[in-house]
């Protein structure tokens, strides 16, 4: 880890100062939330500066410059991102999707609002009981039904922490989707026996994500490739220093090399 950092400060891919994310390394919970958040902004980066390359022998989908926008015309290709020719080309990032987050919110906003109101209304407008109690009854079941939409979505979600499309050009358009669920973390193993110093050393436990991607063409009709994978990127010593901090460049490249085996 310390000679991996030290030629990132060499060849100047460390971010400035200000931009380095520190962490409490005791706080299991804390790296993994911080490793979570690196996925998406990785991925819908717009250059970031690892790249992906194809794997031999099958059709290239990936490594332009950025994505499409849903609201592309489909007969209109000369705006969509083209298939890499080597593997210098940077990585084409995906739109993300945060349609379950702001259904929650959204969700959970509303019944706020109809419980509040209610209140409001029943203290100040119409304070008879015998007249408002059935108000507030349907008030209280629409907060109930609302809460449960919204935990039951929150459950479907499960580890879910990216959701994304991209579109690209490869003789034909082809669209991807990417699902990354990040599952709990292990709990670091201690070594049975000291080593030569008398110390037992903690190994921390392994960051793991689990992969869902497909590929489609013609307008979603036919399925090029379909991949469930799990993908272990390393342990959390790998790109998080002695002091706590979170080495992206790392991260972004143990990120990269492993969803390139998902892609295919």
């Amino acid at each position: 880890m310390a000679s991996e950092k030290k030629q990132l400060q060499d060849t100047g891919d460390l971010p400035p100062a200000e931009d380095r994310i520190y962490v409490d390394n005791s706080n299991i919970s804390e790296l993994k939330s911080t490793c979570d958040d690196a996925v998406e902004r990785i991925l819908t980066r717009s250059s970031p500066s690892a790249s992906l390359a194809p794997a031999s022998g099958a059709t290239p989908t990936n490594g332009a410059s950025s994505p499409v926008s849903a609201s592309s015309p489909s007969s209109s290709t000369s705006s969509l991102p083209r298939a890499p020719t080597d593997s210098s080309e940077p990585f084409p990032p995906f739109k993300a999707s945060h349609f379950h987050t702001d259904l929650r919110l959204a969700l959970g906003y509303t019944a706020a609002v109809v419980m509040i109101g209610t209140s409001v209304w029943s203290y100040f407008v119409e304070k008879e009981w015998e007249k408002n109690k059935w108000p507030c009854a349907v008030a209280v079941v629409i907060y109930i039904v609302l809460s449960g939409v919204q935990t039951a979505d929150a459950y479907m979600q499960g580890h879910t922490i990216f959701i994304g499309k991209r579109k690209m050009l490869a003789k034909r358009i082809e669209t991807e989707r990417l699902v990354i669920a990040s599952p709990p973390l292990p709990k670091p193993v201690t070594a049975a026996t000291p080593s030569a110093d008398g110390k037992r050393w903690t190994t921390p436990p392994v960051y793991s994500l689990h992969v869902d991607y497909t590929r489609k063409s013609n307008g979603g009709k036919s399925l090029l490739r379909e991949a469930k994978e799990k993908v272990e990127l390393g342990h959390m010593g790998e790109w998080f220093t002695e002091e706590g901090e979170f080495v992206e460049s790392i991260f972004q490249a143990r990120l990269l090399a492993g969803l390139e085996k998902a892609f295919g």
